[in-house]
């Protein structure tokens, strides 16, 4: 096999495989996925078409992104050891903005995390001179992820695109693959599998060994009452009609999920369907509670039932106060106490010791659990590290990614030869030499089965053994993930001979996203002055295209930003009032549920409010979200109401529910339409906001005083005529004030007579 010769690979450093050649030859030529199993080179062939992508647009730029920082690290570093190329940075969000810019205008590779492009992308970030940008873990491609915005803005904007798509585990689902396929505009899919003849030379064999074990007895009379609870619960929602059968045996996380989904949206559409929200809420978390007995053990379960009993949402209270439950809970808590857990931590450690010569990557699916498996593991003098994701946790801090390339090159020379993770080390990551992986539990997942597997067996031999306790969920998840690689080796092979390409949209690379074959049927047309001859649609795009909205900064990472850039021209500046103007006298603050409970709370309601009330002639807060307003915190419901009132009426303020960020975008957009086409405004971004007038700043100073709201601030000034004679103002003299009383007339005389730097200042 010889060495490749081009002008920007380093010399003697790729020998291309016959499967990598081919697979070359035809990414440089259309939109790619390559689907390639593990440790067969996806990088390598990524390289090469980089280096032809530079070599034939030579004042071009290349976009490499990967989900995390030390997967981004990890393939710039290997790319600086193939390419003859200097101009290559690293770009994640702990760059400053400025620098991000200036890093990506001097470089010709950019390695970057997708959110961090994305959000440049959002502030103007210029990718028409990007010929080729490279979707690393391409099976990320689906939903909301930052993929599918960028090659959206990538296909619109690049003067010569080219996309690259690398996955080892697409999907089991033929509708997910497709999917993918869409959203990142591939034309075609390279696949390989290890069963190829031109691949099989290069696959190590991978050992399984599963080792199963027997729940002990405490287990099982913990088990009986969880399933008696569940099952209550189960053959409650079949009489409110939400389920056909009461078998627990049917019933998994999936079909509890589907369900509260489901009467969400029915309490949305004003159906009073709360009961079963609350019952179905509970048997989540039976069902939860379940598995982690089933699978992790009772320390992992004692952590999740003490997180539970600080929740304060109604179904958990009510579940709390079961009887049973409050048994179980002291069941659970007082095994644990006596050092009763799981017997595959046992395994686990005899495993070990068998291998303790060599290096190992245990995975296991809760952080609880790899707390749990340290401690055990350091019991026994084995030496153990965490590598989890960045996300704090309530009594743990997550892993910096920082970290988490410090953690992962430790491990890599030797400095600890057992690794703990979670699903952060499943994807992509670069650990050489892994001997064995262990799964502390199966996942019922194809995609993260394949790479847990894939992180062992890359440069010779390897070893997997799973974990399972007989009769339970690990059982059941072990099948599932079976049966759904199996699945997808068979979408694999289809998309090999192309049977699975049939449903791949052609289009044409320089619009975006057109259907080359659609069978397009002719538009009336109509013949407006100064325009000629056009079709209404066009002659509407024409006009909505100067459609105008002015966004937030704050909003930047919203859905609702990423639908209004298709359909207008935003512009991302910092706002003084409000999160989007929509003309010169319409603005529109959007609030979650959560967020509008919370500005209650903290006061900014109402300084919100009367800013935007004093800057604009329309003002609107939209409430976005589809769940109860008034069960999500412990707020009285007179007090939303009350609140929801002094808008509308003391401010002046429309107030618009929403059900989601898709929702919001649409709503925007229609009053920007309807004020810059049909009203004929301007949209402009207001300078410093208004300044207060003499009557707000008397509001405002009466509204210090406590428990006066701004309704009564306005009451007390009426009524007293000024500042200083509310102040002025006697205690019985207050109380004939509506809505002042004998303690609040108290508090109010306590603040303006008392000696400043008073012992006892708590009204």
């Amino acid at each position: 096999m010889m060495y490749v010769t081009h002008p920007l690979i380093k010399q003697d450093t790729v020998k291309l495989r016959r499967y990598q050649e081919t697979i070359f030859s035809r990414a440089i030529e259309a939109n790619t996925l390559v689907v390639l199993p593990t440790g067969l080179g996806k990088t390598v062939i990524a390289a090469m078409v980089v280096a032809q992508r530079l070599y034939n647009f030579k004042e071009s730029k290349v976009l490499f992104l990967a989900p995390t920082r030390p997967l981004v690290v990890q393939h710039w570093q290997t790319f600086k050891g193939i390419l003859n190329v200097d101009d290559t940075v690293v770009i994640t969000g702990m760059n400053p903005v400025k620098e991000r810019n200036e890093l990506f205008k001097k470089n010709r590779i950019i390695f970057a995390t997708p959110q961090t492009i994305e959000n440049d992308i959002m502030r103007g970030l210029d990718l028409s001179d990007v010929s080729l940008i490279i979707f690393d873990e391409a099976h990320r491609s689906v939903g909301s992820y930052s993929y599918i915005y960028i090659a959206q803005e990538y296909i619109k904007k690049s003067k010569n695109p080219l996309i690259l798509g690398l996955t080892a585990s697409p999907s089991s689902e033929k509708e997910k693959v497709d999917e993918i396929c869409r959203n990142l505009f591939i034309k075609q899919i390279e696949a390989k599998t290890e069963h190829d003849v031109d691949v099989k030379p290069y696959i190590q064999e991978v050992e399984t060994q599963w080792i199963k074990v027997d729940l002990p007895v405490e287990f099982q009379r913990v088990k009986v009452m969880m399933e008696d609870l569940l099952r209550d619960n189960i053959r409650e929602l079949k009489e409110l009609g939400c389920l056909d059968s009461a078998n627990l045996k049917k019933i998994n996380k999936r079909t509890l999920l589907k369900i509260q989904s489901d009467i969400r949206k029915e309490i949305v559409s004003g159906i009073d369907s709360y009961k079963q929200a609350s019952v179905v809420a509970s048997a989540i978390k039976i069902n939860h509670g379940l598995e982690l007995l089933e699978t992790q053990g009772i320390w992992t379960l004692d952590e999740y039932l003490d997180r539970l009993s600080k929740q304060k949402s109604k179904a958990v209270k009510k579940l709390l106060l079961d009887p049973r439950m409050l048994k179980i809970k002291m069941l659970v808590h007082d095994l644990r106490t006596s050092g009763i857990d799981h017997p595959k931590l046992d395994q686990l450690v005899n495993v070990v010791k068998k291998h303790k010569n060599e290096r190992i990557l245990i995975f296991t699916q809760y952080r609880d659990s790899v707390d749990k498996i340290i401690d055990r593991l350091n019991e026994s003098d084995i030496l153990a590290h965490e590598f989890i994701g960045q996300a704090n946790r309530e009594k743990k801090e997550g892993m910096s990614q920082k970290e988490q390339i410090r953690v992962l090159e430790n491990f890599r020379n030797g400095i600890y030869n057992v690794l703990i993770a979670t699903s952060v080390a499943e994807e992509g990551l670069d650990i050489p030499k892994v001997d064995l992986v262990i799964f502390y539990e199966p996942i019922p997942s194809e995609i993260r089965s394949i790479q847990r597997r894939g992180r062992t067996g890359r440069s010779d031999t390897g070893k997997v053994i799973v974990l399972m306790a007989k009769g339970t969920r690990d059982e059941s998840y072990y099948w599932v993930s079976v049966h759904k690689e199996r699945k997808m080796m068979e979408i694999v092979k289809d998309m090999k001979s192309g049977t699975g390409q049939k449903s791949l949209v052609e289009y044409d690379i320089n619009k975006l996203y057109v259907p080359v074959n659609e069978n397009l049927i002719q538009e009336p047309t109509l013949d407006i002055k100064g325009f000629g001859q056009q079709s209404i649609k066009q002659f509407n795009k024409e006009n909505e295209d100067k459609i105008k909205i002015i966004v937030d900064v704050r909003e930047r990472n919203s859905n609702t930003l990423k639908i209004l850039r298709e359909k207008a021209n935003v512009e991302i500046k910092q706002l003084q009032v409000a999160d989007y103007l929509l003309s010169d006298r319409v603005c529109v603050e959007r609030k979650t549920i959560d967020d509008f409970l919370q500005s209650m709370v903290d006061k900014r309601l109402f300084e919100q409010a009367a800013d935007m009330r004093r800057n604009f002639e329309i003002p609107i807060i939209i409430i976005e979200g589809n769940k109860d307003m008034y069960s999500g915190r412990d707020i009285h419901p007179n007090a939303i109401r009350g609140a929801l009132v002094s808008l509308a009426i003391d401010f002046g303020i429309s107030i618009i529910p929403s059900l989601d960020e898709d929702d919001t975008a649409n709503i925007l957009y229609a009053i920007a339409k309807r004020e810059q086409i049909e009203e004929d405004r301007i949209v402009a971004l207001r300078g410093e906001k208004k300044p207060f007038s003499l009557k707000e700043r008397q509001i405002y100073v009466i509204e210090s005083l406590p428990n006066i709201s701004g309704v009564l601030a306005r009451r007390l000034l009426e009524h007293f005529g000024s500042v200083e004679n509310v102040i002025n103002a006697s205690e019985k003299d207050l109380l004939n004030i509506k809505g002042i009383g004998e303690k609040k007339a108290s508090e109010i005389k306590k603040v303006v007579k008392s000696r400043y730097g008073s012992l006892d200042n708590n009204i």
